[in-house]
């Protein structure tokens, strides 16, 4: 049985578009503050010192191959070839899937092989410098058990784009939760039953045992796998059935790896500057271990840079995700300026919502830290709300810069993407080894966290320059004004929150109901002043 041929995507009205993305954001939030819950567990569970800085090396190991060696090409550049073939009928369509899907499960199968036969110099490569020999050994036992993961982040991609380019993202911003809900599972299970040394000791690598790292690390692989899974039952639904294909000449599947050729270069880029990145700040992490009081490694930034990716993905993830079939088929039919048109619509609605979150998110930092992680102690916890503070700018700059690159990705433009990444990475690692080099330890995140929005803020004026060329827009001159507005309302209320946040810090404690008490009043004088400045600076008709 082949697949249904669906119909051509149209575009969305700005109440359908809304309501799609009203519908994804849920499901991106629901996965998101699953997310979090896990984030708290297993940060309970292991702490933010050896143990957790050498599990959070593993498990963010496979993510990075993933997306260096193939993720990119997947998620950024097929999509819109998947319309291309849609768009040529039913047999191209199944015939083009099925030779992606063979391609993929290979090609992915054999790097998955070798990733884990080199677990040992992958994990001596991201620890850093002042690791021990233990502690290296530690971080590739986990390591061996978490990178099979890079096969079923690929599987679960192509999968979930293969729904998306027939319409049916939903289910790919669900299968997430599945995974989260099984990591909290094991990240309970193992505080209920076991036990490590969870500060910065030198012989915490001995308090995990062989059977404890093969349940964590198989535990954390497992839930990758069900999320990629659990999308074929709804593909199946669909009428979807794949068949091996190995006549790869003339298939299409060329102009799609031309295309992926500067995506990869986009990803590597990326990629690398968060390796280095990485090698930098478990290195500070590790010095700061005997010169300050409050964890400052690995685990710290993870975390302190997935609450900042929260809006992002909630927000303007789902408005991409509800747009990018239609800016495809736009591009298909030879209208970039309504692919420019799109993307300026996105940045409206995404940054109507992001803007304030962005500022508030600056004021109370410390707060959402501390009540995330209560598990953990609070002068850790303080530090990270530090570090999500110089990572908020970022809310608004990456989330544009996503935007603006699926416009060009929607028309085929790859390379200046790719070009302009290499700029974003450059500033990055420049940054980061600045912040290692002039920055005492204990505040080089600080640094580091503060360059990344400030390498977003460069690359999205030099991005959103080379769409309005590409789409002969004019879109400059609309979104400036109501940016303009937000961000005059956010400044004051920024204020307000964070004068409400330190004072009442001040009074209460650092207690979890007392610090929820404060981030409750503190959000709401934020919104107080934030309403009435922007209805006080309210354009006149």
């Amino acid at each position: 049985m082949t697949p249904t041929r669906p119909t051509p995507p149209t575009r969305l009205a700005g109440s359908a578009l809304l309501r799609l993305s009203s519908v994804l954001a849920t499901a991106t939030a629901v996965s998101r503050v699953t997310g979090f819950i896990r984030s708290s567990v297993w940060a309970a569970a292991l702490g933010l010192y050896t143990v957790g800085s050498a599990f959070t090396v593993a498990n963010t190991i496979p993510t990075i191959l993933y997306v260096l060696l193939a993720g990119g090409a997947l998620n950024a550049v097929f999509v819109p070839q998947l319309v291309r073939a849609i768009a040529d009928g039913e047999q191209a369509a199944a015939a083009y899937v099925d030779r992606l899907l063979t391609l993929t499960i290979t090609v992915l199968g054999v790097l998955t092989a070798l990733a884990v036969a080199a677990a040992p110099a992958l994990a001596a490569l991201y620890a850093g410098s002042g690791w021990s020999p233990a502690d290296v050994a530690l971080a590739s036992a986990f390591a061996a058990w978490c990178l099979p993961q890079i096969f079923f982040f690929g599987l679960f991609a192509v999968l979930g784009q293969i729904l998306h380019a027939r319409g049916r993202p939903a289910p790919m911003m669900w299968a997430p939760v599945a995974n989260n809900v099984i990591a909290i599972f094991v990240g309970v299970a193992f505080i209920g039953y076991a036990t490590v040394d969870t500060g910065p000791g030198p012989n915490a690598f001995l308090s995990v045992s062989p059977t404890e790292i093969a349940f964590l690390g198989g535990g954390a692989t497992l839930g990758i796998a069900v999320q990629a899974l659990i999308l074929v039952p709804t593909l199946r639904g669909a009428g979807f059935r794949y068949r091996p294909r190995w006549d790869l000449r003339g298939s299409g599947l060329g102009r799609s790896m031309r295309l992926a050729a500067w995506t990869l270069l986009f990803v590597a880029a990326n990629q690398i500057a968060f390796s280095i990145t990485a090698i930098v700040v478990n290195s500070a992490g590790k010095t700061a271990e005997t010169t300050t009081g409050w964890a400052a490694g690995l685990p710290t930034y993870m975390n302190a840079y997935m609450i900042m990716l929260v809006p992002h993905a909630v927000v303007t993830v789902s408005i991409a995700a509800a747009m990018l079939p239609f800016m495809s088929q736009a591009a298909v039919d030879g209208r970039p300026e309504q692919v420019g048109a799109e993307v300026g619509r996105g940045l409206l609605l995404a940054g109507r919502v992001l803007v304030p979150v962005a500022a508030a998110m600056a004021a109370t930092g410390p707060l959402i830290t501390r009540l995330m992680f209560f598990g953990n102690p609070p002068e850790d916890t303080w530090f990270m709300g530090l570090v999500l503070v110089a990572f908020a700018p970022a809310i608004i700059f990456f989330s544009a810069q996503f935007l603006v690159v699926r416009g060009l990705h929607s028309l085929e433009n790859t390379r200046i993407p790719a070009l302009i990444q290499l700029v974003i990475t450059s500033l990055q690692v420049a940054t980061a080894v600045a912040s290692y080099v002039l920055l005492p330890a204990r505040w080089m995140l600080l640094g580091v966290a503060a360059g990344f929005s400030g390498a977003y803020a460069a690359g999205l004026i030099t991005s959103f320059a080379a769409l309005r060329r590409a789409t002969g827009g004019r879109q400059g001159a609309r979104l400036a004004g109501p940016f303009l507005r937000w961000t005059a309302a956010a400044v004051p209320a920024a204020g307000a929150g964070a004068l409400v946040s330190v004072q009442l810090s001040r009074w209460w404690g650092t207690g979890v109901a007392s610090t929820a008490t404060t981030l409750t009043i503190a959000a709401l004088a934020f919104a107080a002043v934030y309403g009435a400045t922007l209805r006080s600076i309210r354009p006149k008709c």
